[in-house]
C-alpha cells in the first residue's frame, strides 16, 4: 500500500501535463462525495454527532480512492505494461 508521501509524488509526476480545469474537478468530485455522505447521514436522522462521526471517517477513504484511481492506478497501469514489455516472449 502506498504511503502518503508515495501519493504526493506519484500526483507530481501525474501532473505535469494535467491541465488546472481536470485538478478542479478532481476536488469538485471529492467534495461531492463528501457532500453525498453528509446527506445521507442527515437522510437517516443520525445525531449531531453521528453525521459528524460518520462524516469524520469517510474523508480518509474517500480522498485516498480518489487519488488512488486518479494517480496511482495509471501508473501501476504503466509500470505492467513495462514489465510486459520487457519479458522474453516464449516460442514453442
Amino acid at each position: 500500500m502506498a504511503g502518503l508521501r508515495d501519493v504526493f509524488i506519484m500526483k507530481d509526476r501525474m501532473n505535469d501535463g494535467a491541465s488546472s480545469v481536470m485538478i478542479i474537478l478532481e476536488k469538485a468530485s471529492i467534495l461531492i462525495t463528501l457532500l453525498i455522505i453528509l446527506a445521507v447521514g442527515l437522510a437517516l436522522e443520525l445525531p449531531p454527532w453521528g453525521v459528524g462521526l460518520m462524516f469524520g471517517l469517510s474523508i480518509g477513504p474517500v480522498v485516498f480512492g480518489h487519488y488512488y484511481i486518479i494517480y496511482i492506478w495509471p501508473l501501476l497501469k504503466q509500470q505492467r505494461a513495462k514489465l510486459e514489455e520487457e519479458k522474453p516472449s516464449k516460442v514453442k
